[in-house]
């Protein structure tokens, strides 16, 4: 009992700050507007900021190679997995089963993720193993969200562009401010106190902010005839998710730290983005919106019991 109330008191700030954006917008104090400026700010400046920040000032010792490969093999499975149990429920819809396999994927780890962690370590996590989720699971993402709504997609042109890929990985503002506090890091280059000082100001907007935002993306429609596929990608993403690559993690000896990590990277739930990317390319954004919204709503339930259980057992501290 005192392991699942530790894991309500962790989630509940983040849900709640999540609340006033959606109530925020529902009463028209924000609006699409806003929300598309301030996405923009918290995208290309707040993140990549925090990132920069944090990593230049880490202590990083190491690349951790088996986390590494722990990370990119996870994401592939979970990706197999999606799209064997898209290929049972969903037949002869492409745009669906594109929608339905990048969401059941991909976590708002970032977002998300970021504040929980905080939460549960007290800003002592681990800053290595985070940059192996982003500069790894993260870049995996948007290559595996590329390749299927691309193979899956409407248009007759499926042609896969290798440097096409390669330079939306580069130029993802996180990846550039990871490169950036790595380079400041190794290299030990100074920078003017002020500068820092600003950086570090910006930094803490990210984290409220992208909350207030997310929650003013949500979207509370009625699922209609979706709701099996619906309810299957959030099971995958909050539950499944974790369910599988836990007890991996653990068979590979990973330390608590590292199993921690890897539990809120695989159990938060499906990425704003994936709306963003299925509209774009042509694949089923309502589907796709319906289940982002889903998905963060069961998390109010699957990461108090996951936190709780991960603390019972041990797999936290």
């Amino acid at each position: 009992m005192n392991s699942l109330l530790m894991g309500f008191n962790i989630v509940f700030p983040i849900f709640f700050i999540l609340a006033i954006g959606y109530l925020a917008k529902q009463r028209g104090f924000i609006d699409s507007n806003f929300v598309d400026k301030a996405t923009w700010l918290v995208f290309y400046i707040a993140l990549p900021f925090k990132l920069f920040y944090d990593i230049k000032s880490a202590n990083i010792k190491s690349l951790h190679l088996n986390y590494v490969i722990y990370i990119i093999s996870g994401v592939l499975i979970i990706t197999i997995l999606s799209l064997i149990i898209g290929k049972l429920i969903i037949k002869n819809d492409n745009k669906k089963l594109s929608a339905f396999i990048h969401c059941s994927y991909r976590s708002n780890f970032v977002y998300v993720g970021f504040p929980i962690l905080d939460m549960i370590y007290n800003g002592t996590q681990s800053l290595e193993h985070i940059i192996i989720v982003v500069a790894f699971g993260l870049t995996l993402y948007n290559i595996v969200a590329i390749v299927v709504l691309t193979y899956y997609g409407e248009s007759e042109n499926k042609k896969i562009s290798l440097l096409d890929i390669f330079v939306k990985i580069i130029k993802n503002p996180m990846i550039i401010g990871i490169l950036l506090g790595g380079l400041f890091n190794f290299l030990n280059i100074p920078v003017y106190s002020g500068i820092e000082r600003s950086i570090e100001m910006i930094s803490r907007l990210s984290t409220p902010l992208s909350l207030i935002l997310i929650g003013a993306s949500l979207k509370f429609e009625k699922a209609s005839s979706d709701t099996k596929i619906i309810f299957t990608s959030a099971l995958i993403k909050t539950i499944l998710s974790p369910i599988v690559m836990i007890p991996i993690g653990i068979l590979l000896g990973l330390n608590n730290m590292e199993l921690g990590i890897a539990y809120v990277f695989w159990a938060t739930p499906c990425a704003v983005n994936c709306f963003i990317f299925t509209k774009q390319m042509n694949s089923d954004y309502f589907l796709a919106s319906k289940i982002v919204t889903f998905s963060f709503v069961m998390s109010i339930l699957t990461y108090p019991i996951g936190i709780s259980l991960m603390n019972f057992f041990n797999l936290l501290y």
